[in-house]
């Protein structure tokens, strides 16, 4: 095929559920806060409201423990709620196997906080991966955030991309246009060429 005619490269690459083995949980209660910075590695008070206008990440990656402090699942913290006035609204990204399981472990802590836990099945979580500069698509998906629930950097290392979070049905070809929608052998690909950069910190993918 010659290069008049070859088809031109996707923008960026997105990755969904059910081919890719991700789950979230829903945290809302005034309580939210502080039950999982006892139970997380790393500090949730820097997840500052707003998702970020005064520089702090909108995302944030951790560790849940158990009470002896060994380390049960790896996951990944979204602020929804804009600012200190309204209710702790956070999401947790987990393993889609372990999502039972690490319910069940929130709920066993919970005890009497005002906390509600549930899953989220109104939501997709979506993997973007740039195929040009990372600037381009940064700006396409800053400019869309208002039809995603959340648009944030990978808060683990920075060649992973982004995450995206969107109501079910929203067409993401108009977040950014150009793309196209990817599978799980696109996602794996990509890390592989990362190398110990990414299996280091993001075993449970």
């Amino acid at each position: 095929m010659s290069a008049a005619r070859a088809k031109p490269h996707a923008r960026a690459v997105f990755l969904r559920p059910p081919c890719w083995n991700r789950a979230l949980l829903r945290l809302q209660g005034r309580e939210t806060e502080p039950f999982l910075q006892g139970l997380l590695t790393n500090d949730v008070a820097r997840l500052a409201p707003g998702g970020g206008a005064s520089g702090a990440p909108r995302a944030q990656y951790a560790h849940l423990l158990n009470v002896q402090g060994r380390c049960l699942y790896d996951v990944i913290l979204y602020r929804i709620h804009e600012s200190s006035q309204e209710e702790t609204h956070l999401l947790l990204e987990c393993d889609a196997a372990a999502l039972d399981s690490l319910q069940k472990h929130l709920k066993l802590y919970k005890i009497r906080r005002k906390v509600s836990i549930t899953p989220c099945l109104d939501l997709s979580l979506w993997a973007v991966i740039s195929k040009e500069p990372s600037e381009e698509v940064s700006h396409e998906l800053q400019r869309h955030a208002g039809k995603a629930v959340v648009v944030t950097s990978d808060p683990r290392v920075d060649v992973m991309g982004w995450r995206l979070i969107t109501s079910q049905g929203t067409d993401l070809l108009e977040i950014v246009p150009g793309s196209r929608i990817g599978d799980i052998k696109d996602y794996h690909r990509h890390r592989y060429k990362q190398g110990e950069k990414y299996l280091n910190c993001c075993k449970s993918e």
